[in-house]
C-alpha cells in the first residue's frame, strides 16, 4: 500500500502539467476560430456591401439608358416638327423666286416666311436649351435684381405679340420690393415662356395680367390669363418633359411641350417653386415663388 500511494504522488503533478498544456492549446485554437469567424464576418460584410454598389451601379446605368433614349425620342419629336417649317419655308422662297406675283400675294407670302421662321428658330431654342440644362456642368450666374425691373422688361417685350391678338397685358407690381439673387438671363427665360404660353392659349381679346409681391423671403409672380384653361389631366402632365396638352394655341402657334419643363427645372435650381390653378374655359394662373437669397 505505501508503495502504490508513493506513486500516485509522484504521478499527479506530470499529469496536471499536460492538462495544463493542452488547455492554454485548446485556448489558442478557440482564439483563432474566433479570428476566422471575425474575418469571415468581414468578408460577408464586405461581400454584402459590394453587392450593393453593384445593384446601385446596375440602377444607375439603367436609369441613363433610359434617360438617353427619351433623350433621344424627344429630339427625334423636335427635328421632326422642325422639318414642317422648313418645308414651307423652303416652297415659300421657291414660289417667290418663279412666279409673278402682286404685292398682296407677295406680302402673304412673306407672312407665311416670317412664321415658318419664328417656328424653325423657336424650336431650335428648345434644343439648346435642353441641351444646357442636362449638362451637369451647368452653373448659375447669381446676381441682385430688381424683381419689378425684370417683370416690366418682359411685360414690355412680349406685348407686341399681344398686341397683334388684340390682347392687353396688365402689370401688378407692390412698391418697395427688396431685390433678389437669382440668374437674370434664367429668370427672364421662364417669365417669358410664361407669357408666352399666355398669349398663345388665350383668345384674341382676351386679358393677360402679371402681379409681383412679397411673401415672407420670397419674390412671388402670377401670370393669369383668360385663356382656354387646363383640365385635370393637363394639370398633373403640365410640367412633363414634352408633355402635349388639350388646349392647342389660338392663333396658329406652335408649342414642343418643353416650356414648362424647362421653367420648372430653373426655377428649382433657383430653390423656388411653381404651381398652376386653371379651370377650363376659365383661364390658368402660374405661381412663382423664389428665394430673396440663395
Amino acid at each position: 500500500m505505501p508503495i502504490n500511494s508513493n506513486k500516485n504522488q509522484i504521478d499527479a503533478p506530470y499529469v496536471c502539467e499536460n492538462c495544463k498544456e493542452l488547455q492554454y492549446e485548446i485556448n489558442v485554437l478557440k482564439q483563432q476560430i474566433d479570428n476566422c469567424n471575425m474575418f469571415s464576418l468581414n468578408i460577408r460584410k464586405q461581400n454584402y456591401n459590394l453587392e450593393q454598389k453593384i445593384k446601385k451601379l446596375e440602377k444607375a446605368n439603367k436609369n441613363l439608358e433610359e434617360i438617353q433614349k427619351d433623350k433621344n425620342e424627344l429630339f427625334a419629336v423636335i427635328i421632326h416638327d422642325i422639318k414642317n417649317p422648313t418645308t414651307i419655308i423652303k416652297s415659300l422662297v421657291e414660289l417667290l423666286r418663279t412666279y409673278d406675283t402682286n404685292s398682296e400675294e407677295q406680302k402673304a407670302i412673306i407672312d407665311d416666311l416670317v412664321i415658318s421662321t419664328r417656328q424653325v428658330i423657336s424650336l431650335s431654342q428648345e434644343i439648346s436649351k435642353v441641351l444646357t440644362l442636362e449638362d451637369s456642368a451647368i452653373k448659375m450666374f447669381y446676381e441682385f435684381a430688381n424683381p419689378a425691373i425684370l417683370v416690366t422688361e418682359v411685360a414690355n417685350r412680349n406685348s407686341i405679340n399681344a398686341k397683334n391678338k388684340n390682347q392687353t397685358i396688365s402689370v401688378d407690381i407692390e412698391d418697395d420690393l427688396p431685390q433678389f439673387s437669382v440668374d437674370v438671363v434664367k429668370i427672364c427665360e421662364v417669365f417669358d415662356n410664361m407669357l408666352s404660353n399666355a398669349i398663345k392659349y388665350t383668345n384674341p381679346g382676351g386679358q393677360i395680367g402679371v402681379k409681383c409681391s412679397k411673401v415672407k423671403d420670397m419674390i412671388q409672380f402670377e401670370f393669369s390669363d383668360t385663356g382656354l384653361g387646363m383640365s385635370e389631366e393637363d394639370l398633373k402632365a403640365a410640367f412633363q418633359r414634352g408633355a402635349k396638352l388639350s388646349a392647342k394655341p389660338t392663333g396658329g402657334e406652335t408649342s414642343s411641350g418643353l416650356g414648362l419643363w424647362i421653367s420648372k427645372k430653373i426655377i428649382e435650381t433657383h430653390k423656388g417653386n411653381i404651381r398652376i390653378r386653371s379651370s377650363l374655359g376659365v383661364g390658368t394662373v402660374f405661381i412663382i415663388q423664389i428665394p430673396i437669397e440663395q
